[in-house]
């Protein structure tokens, strides 16, 4: 089976460094890219996709041999018919991910090696875990996305920066709060299986994609159709109705014009919302985006502040059910 539609291009205007932690192919016809940045935390699991980016070699591809060795061991050794492995590292030390695309022949069409680090949990979070087990009163909430918070995605939200910057770190606070938000509402398997389901409906047309647009994506659970208003090439900017015994109709309208879009743009919104560190920055974008649009003029500062957050509450609810048409 040729490389898979998802899987043999990367968005346009952005590299393999955008979508997350990357190495390209010694042929250069092909790029690894590993959702979680080392250094990976040992029993965290973490994803890898392979982009074959020449057509010819995306054609023959039949097969991908994974490798994963730790401490210079082999540990795992698997032959997958897609681009895409997850993998939980299992000791502390180094990390080598190898992946051959082989050919129907078996012959190597390309060959990739990743290195990265594998470290123990977080120590600082682990004692704030640890003392508010023992302290009286509120602890910290869910441990699981704290720890997804600080392990996996830390790097991603504290290095998202404006397209144009101002001062304060209110932006910056609103996207971890979109993050946190997002992890909360969804866990790691169940982001994850909606992602399947999208790249099954690219693929193969299995499953019906207007449907599966209507829920969010990816750790920020960013709505696709919104997405697209957003990059250049997309939809036009276009504002649901307010009161929701009409809204639904105009959403799935949105939605399938969504769908008529071209296949390459459809897989460039799906690879962005697909790795932690593009939907991380694809929701500070959109965010940027929606300020500007109904609240110009504003810092992040303000908009999280002043009026008692009801303009953070308003971009809150653009994002995750409109835009909304306003008075």
């Amino acid at each position: 089976m040729p490389a898979r539609k998802t899987e043999s291009r990367l968005p346009d205007g952005f590299t393999a460094n955008d979508l997350g932690e990357s190495a390209q192919a010694q042929e250069n016809n092909a790029v690894i890219v590993s959702y979680i940045r080392s250094p990976l935390v040992i029993n965290r699991q973490n994803t890898y996709v392979v982009f074959v980016t020449d057509t010819a070699t995306a054609n023959a591809a039949s097969s991908y041999e994974w490798t994963f060795s730790e401490n210079g061991t082999p540990v795992v050794t698997e032959t997958t018919p897609v681009g895409e492995f997850t993998y939980i590292p299992q000791a502390t030390g180094a990390l080598t991910v190898a992946v051959k695309v082989k050919g129907a022949d078996n012959s190597v069409k390309s060959g990739i090696t990743l290195n990265q680090e594998i470290v123990q949990l977080n120590a600082e979070l682990e004692a704030l875990i640890a003392t508010a087990a023992e302290t009286p009163g509120p602890g910290i909430g869910n441990l699981d996305v704290a720890r997804e918070l600080v392990n996996d995605h830390n790097p991603y939200y504290q290095q998202v920066v404006l397209q144009t910057p101002e001062t304060g770190d209110g932006f910056k606070r609103f996207v971890f709060s979109m993050v946190s938000e997002g992890a909360l509402q969804q866990n790691i398997q169940q982001r994850k299986a909606h992602l399947d389901e999208l790249a099954a409906s690219l693929n193969e047309d299995a499953g019906d994609f207007v449907a599966l647009a209507a829920e969010g994506a990816g750790v920020c659970r960013i709505r696709l159709a919104l997405h697209a208003m957003v990059l250049p090439g997309g939809l036009p900017w276009t504002e649901l109705p307010e009161p929701s015994s009409i809204r639904a109709s105009a959403d799935q309208e949105l939605r399938e014009a969504l769908a008529a879009l071209g296949d390459n743009k459809k897989i460039d919104l799906f690879n962005l919302v697909r790795f932690p560190k593009s939907n991380i920055s694809q929701c500070g974008r959109i965010l940027e985006e929606l300020r500007n649009r109904y609240f110009g003029g504003a810092n992040f500062n303000d908009v999280l502040a002043g009026m008692n957050g009801t303009r953070a509450h308003w971009i809150s609810r653009h994002y995750k059910e409109g835009p909304i048409a306003t008075a």
